[in-house]
């Protein structure tokens, strides 16, 4: 079994996460292998709680209905959660790359479980540096996962990738432990050689991208120290950096869910209180970054001292 994102996860299938439960623990959820399913372009039954996609193409819809939710990731997968929350039912569609289900699983589908837990569930990872929790929000692209491999080559240990739950948001935000894979979407090769103790593991996932898997290390509910956007930009070759603050911190959180399309009012209404109980605890920061690769052998430094310059002392905090 594992503990990922606060949840005790017990597991038939292979989720690619190194993060064991404590002995004796009682899983949250069991997530189990059902028999394939058809591909299908139709919604799936009930109603639609959640619905992402263009004008022509729905990449993902969730339904609520008698029996439960109905994730529905098209050509993919289809995941059944019961109504308890406490089962969920993988179903692969015929044909498709039987890893994507797992990728799914562990991402978008925990999280559907955290947002309807009441967590508050941010898209992004999250790595520890000198005792406390530096989270990278942001879009996927932005690059996340790669500032969280800079960090963690310099010495940090991993948090979570791509799905940051955080507790406690309306007191001392905490954030919880999640995936022990980073998924990039290029130069994971140049980022390896910034370890110089311990490099990760590399492969490659079903949705073709390379993922570093990390030794464990980060401690579980560490407080959060600050939220850091990311915005590569190829033509600076300086860290610049500049804190948000009151409604504009609340609104730059709030354009990067982990899951988009939401209907759910509830869902909604719950994730903004807690985002804007967050934003007022939390320094948000906005951080135009140099890209690569290849990254300059300063950046790490650059960044964290720009940071740390906008941070609250300890004794304000």
């Amino acid at each position: 079994m594992l503990e990922l994102y606060g949840l005790v996860v017990a597991s038939d299938t292979e989720l690619h996460q190194d993060r064991p439960a404590p002995p004796g623990a009682v899983p949250d959820v069991t997530i189990v292998r059902g028999a394939p399913t058809r591909a299908t372009t139709e919604l799936p039954p009930g109603e639609t709680v959640l619905r992402a996609g263009g004008a022509t193409q729905t990449v993902y819809a969730f339904t609520r209905h008698d029996n439960g939710f109905t994730l529905r990731f098209f050509g993919a997968c289809d995941v059944h959660v019961s109504p308890a929350l406490d089962r969920m039912e993988v179903r692969s569609v015929d044909g498709s790359d039987e890893g994507m289900a797992s990728v799914l699983t562990t991402g978008a589908s925990l999280a559907f479980q955290l947002y309807q837990r009441g967590h508050l569930v941010l898209h992004a990872s999250a790595v520890e540096v000198g005792g406390s929790a530096w989270g990278f929000v942001g879009r996927s692209g932005m690059g996340k996962s790669t500032m969280a491999a800079l960090l963690c080559g310099d010495g940090g240990a991993l948090i979570t990738d791509d799905v940051l739950r955080l507790d406690d948001v309306t007191d001392r935000p905490v954030a919880r432990l999640g995936a022990t894979e980073l998924r990039l979407r290029k130069g994971a090769d140049s980022l390896v050689a910034r370890f110089d103790d311990g490099a990760p593991q590399v492969r490659r996932s079903a949705d073709d991208r390379e993922v570093l898997r990390l030794r464990d290390g980060a401690a579980d509910r560490l407080p959060l120290d600050v939220l850091i956007i990311p915005f590569p930009s190829r033509t600076t070759d300086r860290v610049e950096v500049r804190r948000l603050r009151g409604p504009d911190a609340v609104l730059a959180l709030s354009g990067f869910p982990r899951l988009i399309g939401w209907r759910d009012p509830e869902v909604l209404s719950r994730q903004l209180t807690l985002t804007a109980a967050l934003a007022g605890r939390v320094p948000v920061i906005a951080a135009s970054v140099p890209w690569g690769p290849p990254f300059a052998p300063t950046l790490v430094e650059q960044l964290t001292d720009r940071v740390r310059a906008l941070l609250p002392s300890p004794a304000a905090h």
